[in-house]
């Protein structure tokens, strides 16, 4: 009687089998890494986008005045990288219009100290092909069309010349940086991974005044008056946010739906008589 034994056919047969198994076992680690990768940066990337809007309303809160739609306002230079409008693909942006908002901030109420805040849309591709390698954000090829968002801040002295009795100057600035500063004549990176078009900033409500002087709101202009001043500010402003991130081979917006907000300045004047020159 032949002795029973594994043949060599056997044992190949056995071996695909268990490359086989191996490789199953392996794809549905993969796969399941991936799900839990795409998780993990879909929270985190909906986190740092209610962290930039809780930012942003932070900053509309303070300010004394807000920018109204309308206003053309001119950021450092053209050859900046860090202030490119991606809608006109220069430094000038309309606010109401472009993905865009500005304020003043005081540093010290009624010294006329000042910070100028702008928070605005670039594009991402844009930004990273000029931004050092050691600087954030990292490039990603697949998310050239994503925008980011940016801060610019300078200061602004009022002399007093030039001061109304809140401190805001006569004529509210409009191009930035009015004079040279150290450190005030670029933007800094806010929030990456915005979706395109998923920056959008309405307005409203402006400042208006009753036959009493008092503060109130009313519809804001069209068009800002000229020159402008600090009788024209926003007075309510809502924006919406929402990520946008090329991963698993498909682009994933970030939330489901866009974030909303609303700010309304604790910091504009009360009375006309806060804005008015004796």
């Amino acid at each position: 009687m032949r002795k029973q034994g594994i043949t060599l056919i056997e044992l190949l047969i056995a071996a695909v089998i268990g490359v086989a198994i191996l490789t199953l076992i392996a794809t549905s680690l993969r796969g399941s890494t991936d799900s839990i990768r795409f998780v993990q940066n879909s929270q985190m990337l909906t986190e740092d986008i209610r962290t930039a809007g809780n930012l942003i309303s932070d900053y509309l809160s303070t300010a004394s005045f807000v920018y109204p739609p309308g206003t053309v306002i001119t950021l450092n230079t053209l050859s900046s990288y860090t202030v490119r409008n991606p809608i006109t693909n220069t430094n000038v942006w309309t606010i109401g219009t472009h993905p865009a908002v500005a304020m003043l901030q005081p540093i010290n109420p009624g010294s006329g100290e000042f910070r100028f805040v702008m928070i605005y849309a670039m594009n991402r591709g844009w930004v990273t092909n000029r931004t050092p390698s050691s600087e954030i954000p990292e490039r990603s090829v697949p998310n050239d069309n994503k925008w980011v968002l940016y801060i610019y801040e300078v200061l602004v002295n009022v002399d007093v010349a030039n001061r109304l009795p809140n401190g805001l100057p006569l004529t509210i600035p409009t191009r930035f940086p009015i004079v040279s500063t150290p450190g005030g004549n670029s933007g800094k990176l806010l929030a990456d991974y915005v979706a395109p078009n998923r920056f959008t900033v309405s307005y409203p409500d402006c400042l208006g005044f009753d036959e009493a002087g008092i503060a109130t709101l009313v519809s804001c202009p069209t068009a800002p008056p000229t020159p402008l001043q600090a009788a024209h500010s926003s007075a309510r402003i809502a924006f919406s946010l929402q990520g946008e991130i090329h991963q698993g081979g498909r682009d994933t917006r970030v939330p489901s739906n866009p974030l909303s907000f609303q700010a309304a300045p604790r910091n504009l004047a009360k009375r006309l008589s806060d804005i008015t020159r004796n």
